[in-house]
C-alpha cells in the first residue's frame, strides 16, 4: 500500500509538472506570435489582423511604456487592470477560473516601449489532473483488494505445507517416528524442505533402531558373563568343594570378569567416538615397527593354538596417526583372526605401500565368511555364527572400521566359505586427517 501510494503521488506530480511546463511554453509562444506581427509607427503600436493570432481561451493585452492598454483582444477586465511585474509567469484566479499570465517586454533600439500580456485558461489542465486524481484514488483500493486476496491465497497455499510439517513434527514428538511428510508436486523451497525433513527422519529412525539394537545387544552380551559368574559363585557357596574345584571356579569367574571388562571398555570407546569425545593425538609412526611389536605379542597365543603367524617386516612406511588407536586397530584385527582360526591354521600378515597409501593385509585359511554375512560384519555386536562359531563380542571389527575412518582410511574384507578370510586396511602415508 505504501509503495502504491508513493508511486501514485509521484505519477500525479510528474504529470502535473509536465502539463504546467507545456502551458508555460504555449503562452510564451503566443507572446512571441503577438510580437512578430506588431507594427510600431513612432510611439504608436498597432496590428493588421489582431484577432487571427490567438487561439480559443487565450487573450492578450498590449501596454505602452506607462502601462496603459493600447490594444487588446476580447479580454477580461481583470487582465487589463492587473499590474505589470516584469517578465515572468503568474497564476491567478478570475472568478472560479484559474489562468496563467505572462508579461513580455516590447523593445525598440534597446528601450522598452511597451508590454505584451498573454493569458490562457488552466481549466483543461485542472480538469485533466482532477480526472487523474479520481482514477488514482479509485484504483488504489481496487488494487489493494486484489493484492490482499491474492496474497492471502498464496500465503495459505504456501503455509499449508508448513502446517503439515508442524503436524508431522507433533506426531513425531509423541513417539511416532515412522511419520513422513507428503512431498508437494512443486519443486520450490517448501518441497525441498519436505524432502530434507524426510531424509532427516530416515536418519533419525535408523539411528534410533541402531541404538535400540545396541542397547539390546550390549545387555545380552553382559547378561551372559554375569549369569555365569553368579551361577559359579552360588554353586561354590552352596556345595563344599575341594581346593582344586574351588580354584577352577575362581578361574572361571576371573575369565568372565575379564570378558565383561573387555566388553565395557569397548563399549566406552564406541560411546566416546560416537559423541566426539575421543581426543586424537597425531604423530609420525613407523608402521612396520608397530605391526612387528603386536605380532610378537600374539606369537605365544598363536603357538598355543598351533597357528603359524607369518609377518615379513617392511621398512620406510611412515604414517601420521594416533598411536593408541592404531595399536587398538592392530590388536583387534589380529586378535579377531587368531580367535577364529582353527588349530593348525595359518595367518599371513603383510604390509605394502602403493603411491601415497599403506596397505595392511591380514589373511587366514580358516572357514571363511558367507557372502550374506559380509555386509554386516562391521556392525556392532554382529557375529556370523556359521563362520565364527559364535565367539567374541562383535565389537572389535566395528572399532577397527571407525579407527580406519578417522584416519581417512578404509577397510575391506575378501572371504568365502571354506577358503579363508582376508582383511585389508588402507591408510594414507605421511599425513593426518587434520592436514
Amino acid at each position: 500500500m505504501i509503495l502504491l501510494i508513493i508511486f501514485s503521488l509521484f505519477l500525479y506530480f510528474t504529470v502535473a509538472k509536465l502539463l504546467y511546463q507545456s502551458t508555460e511554453k504555449l503562452v510564451k509562444a503566443d507572446a512571441d506570435q503577438v510580437l512578430s506581427i506588431i507594427q510600431i509607427e513612432g510611439n504608436v503600436i498597432r496590428f493588421d489582423k489582431p484577432y487571427e493570432i490567438i487561439s480559443t481561451s487565450t487573450y492578450f493585452v498590449v501596454f505602452d511604456a506607462r502601462g496603459n492598454a493600447n490594444l487588446e483582444s476580447e479580454t477580461l477586465p481583470e487582465l487589463v487592470n492587473l499590474p505589470i511585474r516584469g517578465r515572468g509567469i503568474r497564476y491567478i484566479n478570475i472568478g472560479s477560473t484559474r489562468r496563467i499570465v505572462y508579461d513580455q517586454p516590447l523593445s525598440l533600439s534597446g528601450n522598452i516601449i511597451g508590454w505584451v500580456r498573454v493569458s490562457r485558461s488552466m481549466e483543461d489542465i485542472i480538469s485533466t489532473l482532477g480526472n487523474l486524481r479520481l482514477i488514482l484514488f479509485t484504483s488504489i483500493p481496487f488494487y489493494l483488494i486484489i493484492a490482499s486476496v491474492g496474497g492471502l491465497f498464496l500465503a495459505n497455499r504456501s503455509l499449508k505445507s508448513i502446517d503439515e510439517i508442524t503436524k508431522t513434527a507433533r506426531e513425531i514428538s509423541k513417539g511416532d517416528i515412522k511419520q513422513r511428510l507428503q512431498i508437494p508436486k512443486t519443486k520450490d523451497e517448501i518441497g525441498r524442505l519436505a524432502i530434507t525433513f524426510n531424509e532427516m527422519l530416515d536418519r533419525i529412525e535408523s539411528f534410533i533402531k541402531k541404538e535400540r539394537q545396541f542397547a539390546s545387544d550390549a545387555s545380552h552380551e553382559l547378561r551372559t558373563p554375569l549369569a555365569i559368574i553368579s551361577a559359579e559363585a552360588e554353586q561354590s557357596l552352596s556345595v563344599k568343594q575341594d581346593k582344586r574345584k574351588h580354584r577352577q571356579t575362581l578361574k572361571k569367574i576371573l575369565s568372565e570378569t575379564k570378558k565383561m571388562s573387555y566388553i565395557i571398555s569397548q563399549l566406552l570407546m564406541i560411546n566416546r567416538t560416537g559423541e566426539g569425545e575421543q581426543k586424537l593425538d597425531f604423530e609420525v609412526l613407523e608402521l612396520n615397527t608397530l605391526v612387528d611389536d603386536i605380532v610378537k605379542e600374539y606369537q605365544r597365543l598363536a603357538n598355543e593354538k598351533k597357528i603359524k603367524l607369518n609377518y615379513k617386516p617392511v621398512k620406510d612406511i611412515n604414517i601420521k596417526a594416533d598411536q593408541t588407536l592404531i595399536t587398538r586397530l592392530l590388536i583387534n584385527l589380529i586378535d579377531n583372526t587368531i580367535k577364529y582360526t582353527g588349530e593348525g591354521g595359518k595367518i599371513d600378515i603383510s604390509l605394502t605401500r602403493e603411491q601415497n597409501f599403506a596397505f595392511l593385509a591380514v589373511e587366514d585359511n580358516g572357514v571363511g565368511i558367507a557372502d550374506s554375512d559380509i555386509p554386516y560384519i562391521f556392525d556392532r555386536f554382529y557375529q556370523a555364527d556359521k563362520a565364527r562359531n559364535g565367539q567374541g563380542t562383535g565389537l572389535g571389527l566395528s572399532i577397527v572400521k571407525w579407527i580406519a575412518k578417522v584416519h581417512r582410511g578404509k577397510i575391506k574384507v575378501e572371504s568365502s566359505l571354506g577358503s579363508g578370510t582376508r582383511f585389508i586396511v588402507k591408510l594414507p602415508v605421511g599425513q593426518s586427517p587434520q592436514d
